[in-house]
C-alpha cells in the first residue's frame, strides 16, 4: 500500500536543514544589508559635495557657511547649508541618512519628536549631516597662534585631505563618559573638533558630536568607521584614526603644516 504523507523524522530532518540554512544567510543578508545602508549614505554625502562645488562655482569660490549657531533662539532652518544645497540640487540631494534612527527628527518627518535636552529654538534634527566647523569664519576655532579663516577654496592647501562633511551624532548617551561635558548636537549642524584634543580618550570625546560609529567597527574606538566627504569633492568610509589622530595630527585643520600619514 502506498504511503500518504511525510514521518515525523522527515519533518524534523527538513525543518533542521532549512534552520541551519537560515543560520548560514542570515548573517550575509544581514551584512549585505549594512553594506547598501552604508554604501546609500556615502553616496549622499557624493551628492552634497556635488552640490557644493555648484555652489561655489555660484559664489566665487566662497564654502557654503553652517547657518545653524548652537543654542539658536529661534528656528534657523531657512539659512541652514542643507537647505541651501537642496535648492541647489533639488530632489537628488537626501538629508537623512539610511541608517539614522535618531529619535530627535520631527514628527512631520517621520520620527518621534523628541526635542533635544538643551536645545532652545527649534530642538529637532534638520540632516543627519554637519560641516567641519574649521571651514566655516564663525565657527572655526580661535587657536593660539594661529587663527586662520578659511572662506574660499583657493586657500584651502589640500582639499583632497580635508573632511568637509559628516555625520552627526543621532542623541547623546549618558553612558559616555563626556555627555556632561557640553551641549547635545544632536540637532547642531557642526561639532567642535578643537575640543576632543582636551580629552584623555579622543573617539569617545567625538563620539558625542559626531557618529563616529555610524557604519561599523567598535563603538567609541579609533577603529570606529563612519563616512566622510572632502573638499575636493570624493568620500570614503573610514576609521576614526585616519582623520583624526590629535589637533596637530587631522584631517579637520587646513592650517596644519605637517603632512599627515595616519602613522
Amino acid at each position: 500500500m502506498r504511503r500518504q504523507g511525510f514521518t515525523l523524522i522527515e519533518v524534523l530532518v527538513v525543518v533542521a536543514i532549512i534552520a541551519l540554512l537560515l543560520a548560514i544567510l542570515l548573517p550575509s543578508l544581514t551584512k549585505a544589508r549594512q553594506s547598501a545602508k552604508r554604501t546609500l549614505c556615502l553616496s549622499n554625502i557624493k551628492g552634497m559635495e556635488t552640490a557644493h562645488w555648484l555652489y561655489m562655482t555660484a559664489n566665487n569660490g566662497y564654502l557654503i557657511r553652517v547657518g545653524l549657531m548652537h543654542g539658536v533662539h529661534d528656528d534657523k532652518s531657512e539659512v541652514a547649508w542643507i537647505r541651501s544645497l537642496q535648492q541647489i540640487y533639488k530632489d537628488r540631494l537626501a538629508a537623512r541618512s539610511p541608517v539614522d534612527q535618531s529619535p530627535h527628527w520631527p514628527e512631520t518627518e517621520g520620527g518621534q519628536g523628541i526635542p533635544v535636552d538643551g536645545k532652545r529654538g527649534f530642538p529637532f534634527r534638520r540632516t543627519s549631516y554637519g560641516v567641519n566647523n574649521f571651514l566655516d569664519a564663525d565657527t572655526v576655532p580661535d587657536l593660539t597662534g594661529r587663527h586662520v579663516t578659511w572662506e574660499r577654496i583657493e586657500k584651502i592647501p589640500a582639499p583632497s585631505s580635508i573632511v568637509h562633511f559628516l555625520y552627526m551624532v543621532e542623541e547623546c548617551d549618558p553612558t559616555n563618559s563626556y555627555y556632561h561635558a557640553g551641549e547635545c548636537l544632536a540637532a547642531s549642524d557642526h561639532p567642535h573638533v578643537e575640543k576632543w584634543a582636551d580629552a584623555s580618550d579622543p573617539p569617545v570625546m567625538a563620539a558625542t558630536q559626531i557618529e563616529i560609529q555610524a557604519h561599523g567597527g567598535p563603538k567609541w574606538s579609533r577603529e570606529s568607521v563612519s563616512n566622510y566627504g572632502f573638499l575636493d569633492g570624493h568620500a570614503e568610509s573610514l576609521q576614526f584614526q585616519k582623520v583624526y589622530r590629535d589637533m596637530e595630527r587631522n584631517k579637520f585643520d587646513p592650517g596644519l603644516r605637517i603632512n599627515y600619514q595616519n602613522r
